[in-house]
């Protein structure tokens, strides 16, 4: 009997992390490597609720974003477990915590940079915060130093043509919502002399729940929470 219960819990387990897989991928434009766990009892899991599961993930592309490592958990997972076993596309019943840690390799962020995403959030940061009342942001690159980022970027205008823009500054996190381009120093000759700024708080929103930044020459690494909606 023991044997049986045993068999018949590999095999849930095996159709959620099929399931799973499917989802997950179905999320991303691309991947690499993708390892899922499931964790839980029988009875759980024939009722539709997860305990556990654990993914890692390589080389991930979400939304245009490149990501080198990705490694998340979560528990409690209700999901459409009848409409599974019949095929169907896994779904989430309501919204979960999925705890994450992140590692963004440099070549990652200049790789996304270029993505709408996050192409359109630097360029209306940096608008809504520069003393410009021309211009466009192009050709855009990103460096990491120790807890420094550094954006270089041609600023397009009409009156001087392609300016050599260049922005360094602290990142820091200063709550769980909220990160802080501290003192930006920038510098866009003829139109901004070289300059200090005021300090850029950058809003995550409410489904965001930041518990580490660091940054090396390397990498940024994040770690937190995210709420996943249905």
């Amino acid at each position: 009997m023991t044997g049986t219960k045993t068999e018949e819990k590999k095999l849930i387990a095996t159709v959620l992390s099929a399931a799973l897989q499917l989802w997950l991928r179905s999320q991303v434009e691309g991947v690499e490597s993708l390892k899922i766990h499931v964790g839980g009892g029988n009875r759980s899991l024939l009722r539709g609720s997860i305990p556990t599961v654990s993914v890692s993930a390589k080389a991930v592309i979400y939304q245009g974003l490149h990501l080198s490592q990705v490694a998340l958990s979560s528990s409690g997972i209700r999901i459409n477990l009848r409409q599974v076993l019949q095929g169907k596309p896994l779904q989430l019943l309501e919204a979960i915590p999925v705890d994450c840690d992140l590692q963004i390799l440099a070549s990652d962020l200049n790789a996304s940079v270029s993505s709408p995403l996050l192409a359109n959030a630097i360029t209306q940061l940096l608008q809504s915060h520069l003393p410009l009342t021309e211009g466009t942001l192009e050709h855009l690159q990103l460096r990491l130093n120790s807890d420094r980022l550094t954006l270089n970027a041609d600023l397009i205008t009409d009156s001087h043509g392609a300016i050599a823009l260049s922005l360094d500054s602290q990142l820091q996190r200063i709550s769980s919502t909220q990160l802080l381009l501290h003192q930006p120093y920038i510098k866009a000759d003829p139109l901004i002399s070289a300059t200090v700024l005021e300090s850029i708080p950058i809003d995550l929103g409410t489904d965001v729940d930041i518990e580490d930044l660091s940054i090396s020459k390397e990498q940024l690494t994040l770690r937190g929470k995210i709420w996943v909606n249905p």
